[in-house]
């Protein structure tokens, strides 16, 4: 549940199945309040105090806090105001009459922090356009103080306008520890300002650095948005002097340093990718400067052992996260001095993240430490006098705030701290500060540290690395005799280097030897060949067959990693046989349901949540093989080594696949990749192996229906997301006739009665609006493979040679079983041998024909959608151009 303010889920059936309803869609009032009472679990010798009912109040659901002077907190309603109270004695609660909001046109805030004298604000709010920025506070990091010193904040000055807002947007700030400069993180849909990229710590010539084209998010989430995703900004008191420090993130809320002084943050999934190969779950990183994350949008992101980004410090399950702290600054017993506090929304949970040292970096353990239901949680402080203070809400949701108090024995001494890193942080420091030194020096000391048995400091060299023109050190690349460094002065090659020595770079690749590296090793290795053909293009012949013949042999691989990673690049380089291999290792992965990352939420988690809390389960339950589908979706590029057996096997593949259940998108991505395989089948063989895929051609019954004035496209999520909430809806002025035309055109009759004509192997649509929304209804049509209703679902035969067949039974005897398995043309039939099927079931794959919206142009979508809201009624508002915006 990627953040806080995610994904509302709830299932409707439609059409031919049911839909899971995104947050991008669901519109909140926040006049519908969760007052129920709280269920907490608290830990033991801890006191909870609630201090205020936000909502009973009616000022709104705050999602940020922070402490001024004389104990004042600030709160900020993430609609609204930002508010100012004293902090209660203990045993006494917050008076509504005590509770007063800044006399200032700023609210909507997403993160507070008082400091210098002053209350920085980070506005999450869209800046309207008719509107000059001098007369409205939007997405930006402001400064508030106190202007004649009577007390009072009255000066509002704007620091840096920030371009994005949202669920995705700007988030919030932390002191640093010398108390000299602020720290600023935003999520994945705020747009880097100039300013940072002037000087930033990691190199910004960033890409998606994918060897394959991804595929975006089948529902439209985040398509447009680009490397590097989530960031993170160093700034001083006045706002002059601005750093970009991190990147990577998708959507993290909040920062942290721990007593060491070293910076984390909590990062979220994409729930929808559940169940896919490049699912990542919430977790916490190390927020180094100059360090890279792999955030990338769809099917792009980077799994956390390429080299050119960093591992997490700890990864959990699925959740919402929200606020972190160090426990460092709370007068809690002392093994919570040296962790971190994190936040979870949507399943109303604190964890306890025990830091421990590794390397230059660290590691954690992780244990519940207070939870409730229902208790969405959105930020979390560490008061003046040592206890914690967090609130609920957000959204909306009833909001409150509390305070947690340890009134156990007295608090023993301090532990000393863990210092086994002590030494190895020095060095990664040095190499990370790379600014201070000479650069001959720091040439010099990034080249030594470049086989440095440390991940992070091996990271941070190759990055200083990359901060010097490759001219003063490509030399030393290709005279370098270590693997190790060569790997990595390889990598920074690839991405800084001139393509004119592409050449080069794979020759001096193709020297390191295989068998002298360990498992990481390899893999670096051959992210380095991706970065080289990314970065530079195809090699030329003689290169390219110099790569094929070193790395062929080990191909395919017992270790999973790097048979994926040796897969890539054997498709790239379109070598021998790999379709065949391809082909073997998506069989073998689909019997053995081999999943590439197995951490879900335990079944009592995720009973604390009514609304996300079931999709979970599912998931548990029937999750998909993400390794099988790795090699489903590479194969889906292959345009060359085929045959009608191989095709046969891959396209059957897909029912196997699709009985599965994955995150909202899980189903949509792999009509995509289908569709993706079918663009690369000769023209003359389409028919077929549609049908054998359980998609039906409607060629021998559309005689006597329109065609489709097209031009058609592959709509994207993004595109149907317009018809819903962007602009293509308005002013439309088409007709009835138009309507029914698009109609029959997206061969709609075939299968459905409007009015009482056309099919009935789909259900009647002229009563479809009155009782399902737009929303449901066009994403429906767009992806109908979502979930299927067993009313309409066909039965998935497996015969004894091998091959499957889906149809809609007829009739049935001891000896056969007749079917329909085309939809579109109900008097085609087909009869099956009772003693040659093996296995009957549901089919996972909807009669409905997925890509009909493809036929139309746009105009005849909206006419489609329009006839269909209408049910087809003239007289509808809808064709009086009223409510379509």
């Amino acid at each position: 549940m990627s953040d806080f303010l995610s994904v509302s889920m709830k299932f409707l059936f439609i059409v031919f199945g049911c839909l899971i309803i995104s947050c991008n869609q669901t519109k909140f009032t926040g006049e519908e309040k969760d007052t129920s009472e709280v269920q907490f679990n608290l830990p033991e010798n801890f006191v909870l105090e609630e201090l205020y009912h936000i909502s009973a109040n009616k000022q709104g659901s705050w999602v940020a806090l922070a402490e001024g002077p004389d104990k004042t907190i600030y709160a900020c309603d993430q609609r609204g105001k930002i508010y100012y109270f004293k902090m209660p004695e203990k045993g006494d609660a917050v008076q509504k009459t005590k509770v007063d909001s800044l006399n200032l046109d700023i609210g909507e805030a997403h993160g507070l922090l008082w400091a210098f004298n002053s209350l920085y604000v980070a506005v999450n709010k869209n800046w309207e356009d008719d509107i000059s920025d001098e007369s409205q506070k939007g997405s930006g990091i402001y400064r508030i103080t106190d202007s004649n010193g009577d007390g009072n904040l009255d000066k509002v000055k704007m620091l840096l306008k920030l371009e994005g807002a949202g669920e995705h947007g700007p988030h919030s700030f932390v002191l640093s520890p010398d108390g000299e400069s602020i720290y600023f993180i935003a999520g994945n849909h705020v747009l880097i300002p100039e300013i940072l990229k002037q000087n930033s710590r990691l190199p910004i010539n960033w890409g998606e650095d994918n060897l394959f084209t991804p595929y975006l998010d089948a529902r439209g989430h985040a398509n447009d948005i680009k490397a590097p995703g989530g960031w993170v900004a160093e700034f001083d008191a006045k706002g002059e002097n601005w750093e970009l420090i991190s990147a990577g993130y998708r959507n993290p809320f909040d920062l942290a340093f721990n007593q060491d002084g070293e910076l984390f943050t909590y990062d979220a999934d994409m729930e929808w990718d559940i169940g896919m190969p490049w699912y990542r779950p919430t977790r916490i990183c190390h927020v180094t400067p100059g360090s890279e994350y792999g955030w990338r949008t769809g099917s792009g992101k980077w799994p956390d052992y390429y080299p050119d980004n960093l591992p997490a410090v700890h990864n959990l399950e699925q959740g919402s996260p929200t606020a972190i702290l160090s426990g460092a600054k709370l007068s809690f017993p002392s093994r919570y001095k040296s962790g971190l506090f994190i936040m979870d929304w949507s399943f109303g949970t604190i964890y306890y993240a025990n830091l421990m040292p590794k390397g230059s970096s660290y590691t954690a353990t992780r244990e519940e430490f207070l939870s409730g239901t229902p208790l969405p949680l959105t930020d979390i402080i560490a008061g003046s006098d040592g206890k914690l203070y967090f609130a609920t809400g957000g959204r909306g949701l009833d909001s409150h705030l509390y305070r947690l108090s340890y009134e156990g024995d007295a608090i023993e001494s301090s532990l000393m701290p863990d210092e086994s890193g002590k030494e190895l942080r020095k060095i990664r420091h040095q190499l990370e500060d790379y600014s201070a030194l000479d650069p001959k020096e720091a040439l010099s000391n990034a080249w030594n540290y470049l086989d440095h048995e440390d991940r992070f400091i091996r990271y941070a060299a190759r990055n200083t690395l990359e901060k010097i023109t490759p001219e003063k050190w490509h030399e030393m690349f290709y005279s370098e005799e270590s693997a190790i460094k060569t790997i990595e002065a390889g990598i920074a090659m690839a991405r800084q280097g001139a393509k004119k020595d592409k050449g080069k770079i794979l020759n001096k690749l193709n020297q390191i030897n295989w068998e002298g590296l360990d498992a990481q090793q390899q893999v670096d290795l051959l992210r380095n060949y991706a970065l080289v053909f990314i970065r530079m293009g195809q090699p030329e012949s003689q290169s390219r067959l110099d790569v094929i013949h070193k790395l062929k042999p080990y191909f395919p691989n017992s270790n999973n990693v790097i048979n994926r990673e040796l897969a890539q690049i054997m498709l790239y380089l379109n070598a021998e046989e790999t379709v065949k291999i391809l082909i073997d290792l998506l069989e073998k992965h689909t019997a053995e349901k081999t999943n590439i990352s197995s951490q879900m939420l335990s079944e009592e988690t995720t009973l604390r949540s009514e609304q996300y809390g079931p999709l979970i389960r599912e998931v548990i339950a029937k999750m998909p093989p993400s390794e099988a589908i790795y090699y489903g979706m590479l194969l889906s590029h292959a345009t060359e080594g085929w045959n009608k057996a191989l095709r046969e096997k891959y396209f059957l593949w897909f029912y196997d696949v699709l009985s599965a259940k994955g995150g909202m998108s899980f189903k949509a991505y792999m009509e995509n990749v289908r569709l993706q395989a079918m663009s690369n089948v000769p023209e003359e063989e389409k028919e077929y192996f549609e049908e054998l895929s359980g998609v039906y051609s409607p060629s021998t019954v559309v005689e006597n229906l329109p065609q489709p004035i097209g031009p058609g496209a592959n709509y994207s999520g993004s595109t149907i997301n317009q018809f819903l909430w962007g602009d293509k809806m308005n002013n439309y002025n088409g007709t009835l006739a138009d309507g029914e035309r698009a109609y029959q055109a997206a061969l709609c009759v075939l299968c459905h009665r409007m009015k009482g004509e056309g099919g009935a192997t789909g259900p009647d649509l002229t009563q479809i609006s009155t009782k399902f929304g737009r929303y449901d209804l066009l994403y429906a049509i767009y992806s109908p493979n979502d979930e299927i209703s067993d009313q309409y679902a066909f039965t998935l035969f497996h015969m004894d040679d091998g091959k499957k067949i889906a149809g809609r039974i007829l009739s049935e005897t001891s000896d056969s079983i007749k079917i329909m398995p085309n939809p579109l043309n109900t008097s085609y039939t087909v009869q099956l041998a009772q003693s040659s099927v093996v296995k009957k079931e549901l089919s996972p794959i909807s009669p409905m024909p997925s890509g009909l919206l493809n036929r139309l142009n746009e105009e005849e979508i909206k006419d489609l959608f329009v006839y269909l809201l209408s049910g087809a009624d003239e007289s509808h508002e809808l064709y009086n151009n009223e409510n379509l915006e």
